[in-house]
């Protein structure tokens, strides 16, 4: 009975479902009452009393990884023995990717500056013992088959991840840490969102290959798609993949759906016989020079010296397709439409954006620089944005670890500074004049350096009029194309980054509040007399309590009294309790006398020990208890 007032019997709103209801059951227009139609949806949310809340209380998966889930299905799925296989190789490339690029910064001394608080994660990594390797796969078997939480499995199954060095070795070695087995929690979580991206564009690709609305895409196409997809290890490369299957196939799949949909925002190569003819000319097509970007040597320029000059190849291109190429006006306005169509082309390429991502990553630096409003606003060393007003060159992968990227987007956002990726290693913006024009030259130089990484595989070696011809204007192409990509991996970048900086503080937040929690209780240092009375229950034992604390925390004396008054001079008598406070404090060492109480009456209680205190010359501090503390 007595838990039953204290926490209800759960039958507060069951007089909404007694409330009467027009026909039967069995009539067609019987609705059974629910909550959602007396209660405003504001109060059922309150109230945890929702659908949803529902859901997760019969769901048999931890509540925390339900709400992280966000509702999708796929994250709450039970993953097979063949994918937590995969999910283990997919996430120990990734960290040990990851441990590689740190080991070249520390080499270089462009490590990333923490605040000296964050963990360094596996520092127990080996890639090649058995016993990390069998560590990670089991504490992975436990997170996406059994959905155990970190905490649990931390504290009871920590057999999976300590154990000797080998078959021998009866000593224990923690192979993952507490800070490791959350970087796997967020890796898994990360493994299921690729899982499915990549279930997506396959049944996108199965879709188009004839399921069931007839073949749409070529054999060809289709392997490479499928290929590519199954050497892919982010989700951009997945992205990639339904970009360049909307560029060739988005009039088909808007076909699919009478509505407009996300798909048909992304950029579509329109058919145009003409240019796909001058296209054709160029010697090597986008899909041949991305696979030579992955197999370097695999597919050679097609050319000879009887080959005809690029104006004249699209004079005779446009011309060919029965007087299509009067819309282009001049060959040279045909060449260079068809220069920009094989550009797109090589643009959405995923062999060519997989290799500007990975250059990207191993070169790319920010730079920053303060505008006119940041010059004025950021004018001392107090300010949040002084440590990076002048960015130079600091690489991508020294942000790792570190939340410094979170502060310089703020300030970009708040048009204090501009944020620009480069791949130049120059900084030319201490020479005066504007600094729009000084990011624009840096972005078209670092265009150009990614150009020269691309060209390699584009180029033609003869030695001829035609190949030179040939190589300017595929040059030009690979330069257009290298603009594009370029912008769209910085993009991406600085949302990885602003993501990888949030994770940061939210992991900081995770380590304070466990140590805040993951902690023994307080033991008191000091000696402490404690008076608590004004306001209390009046009893036969007296209205003040008086209780004496050692360094321990443990109560050694106490007793009651009704007055710790002084009487005056040749009037009345001392308070009952005045004679036992000074001998208790004669008798014990004492560091501090604390008045609690919850009255106004407390107030002359204070100042009733204060005197005492006082006139017995005990240096003792006499101060008020927390209004806390006076509630126990």
């Amino acid at each position: 009975m007595e838990l039953q007032e204290i926490f209800g019997d759960g039958e507060e709103y069951s007089f909404a479902m007694e409330a009467p209801v027009s026909g039967q059951a069995g009539d067609a227009s019987f609705h059974e009452r629910t909550l959602a139609d007396v209660f405003e949806p504001a109060e059922l949310e309150a109230k945890m009393m929702t659908q949803q809340d529902e859901d997760i209380r019969t769901m048999d998966i931890p509540e925390r990884i339900q709400m992280r889930a966000a509702g999708q299905a796929e994250a709450l799925r039970a993953l097979s023995d063949d994918e937590i296989n995969e999910e283990a190789t997919w996430i120990i490339g990734k960290l040990h990717r990851w441990q590689t690029r740190m080991r070249e910064l520390r080499s270089s001394e462009q490590a990333p500056e923490g605040s000296g608080e964050e963990p360094e994660l596996f520092k127990q990594a080996e890639f090649f013992s058995e016993r990390f390797l069998a560590g990670v796969l089991e504490v992975l078997k436990h997170m996406s088959h059994d959905f155990y939480e970190v905490p649990y499995i931390h504290q009871h199954c920590r057999e999976l991840f300590v154990a000797g060095e080998g078959e021998g070795d009866d000593g224990e070695r923690e192979w993952l840490t507490l800070d490791d087995l959350w970087s796997l929690y967020d890796h898994e979580q990360q493994y299921r969102g690729f899982l499915a991206s990549r279930r997506h564009v396959r049944n996108l690709i199965r879709r188009l290959g004839g399921e069931p609305d007839g073949r749409a895409i070529s054999h060809a196409d289709a392997a490479f798609a499928s290929d590519f997809i199954a050497s892919a290890n982010c989700v951009e490369d997945i992205s990639d993949v339904v970009e360049w299957l909307q560029a060739r196939y988005g009039r088909e799949m808007r076909a699919w759906s009478a509505k407009k949909t996300a798909a048909a925002s992304r950029p579509e190569l329109a058919a145009d016989d003409s240019l796909d003819r001058l296209v054709a000319r160029m010697g090597i097509s986008a899909r041949q020079v991305g696979e030579n970007i992955a197999t370097p040597g695999r597919h050679a320029v097609a050319d000879s010296p009887g080959d005809a000059a690029p104006l004249d190849a699209a004079r005779e291109a446009c011309e060919g397709g029965g007087g299509g190429g009067g819309r282009f006006g001049s060959a040279q306005a045909a060449l260079r439409a068809g220069t920009a169509r094989f550009a797109a082309q090589l643009a959405v390429d995923p062999h060519v954006r997989r290799h500007v991502r990975a250059y990207c990553e191993a070169h790319a630096c920010v730079v920053v620089r303060a505008t006119e409003r940041g010059l004025r606003e950021i004018a001392d060393a107090d300010h949040e944005a002084f440590a990076f007003k002048f960015l130079r060159q600091k690489p991508v992968a020294a942000f790792a670890g570190t939340a410094q990227f979170l502060a310089v987007a703020a300030a970009a956002d708040a048009g204090l500074v501009r944020v620009a990726l480069s791949l130049t290693g120059e900084h030319r913006f201490d020479a005066p004049g504007d600094d729009g024009a000084a990011f624009a030259a840096d972005a078209e130089r670092s265009a150009t350096v990614l150009a020269r990484q691309l060209d390699a595989h584009a180029r033609s070696y003869a030695v001829h009029d035609a190949a030179d011809a040939w190589n300017a204007v595929r040059a030009d192409a690979v330069l257009q194309a290298a603009r594009t990509v370029l912008a769209l991996v910085a993009r991406e970048t600085v949302q990885r980054l602003r993501a990888q900086a949030a994770d940061v503080v939210a992991d900081a937040c995770r380590r304070a509040l466990q140590a805040r929690i993951d902690a023994a209780p307080p033991r008191p240092r000091a000696r402490v007399v404690v008076v608590a009375g004004g306001g209390f229950e009046r009893s036969s034992r007296g209205a003040l309590r008086v209780v004496y604390v050692d360094a321990d925390g443990r109560a050694r004396a106490d007793f009651s009294a009704d007055s710790l008054r002084r009487g005056d001079a040749g009037a009345g008598a001392d308070g009952d309790g005045v004679a036992p406070l000074l001998a208790l404090l004669a008798e014990r060492p004492c560091d501090v006398v604390a008045v609690a109480g919850m009255g106004v009456q407390t107030r002359r209680v204070f100042d009733d020990v204060r005197a005492l205190v006082d006139g017995a010359g005990a240096d003792v501090v006499v101060t008020y208890a927390d209004d806390a503390a006076a509630r126990l």
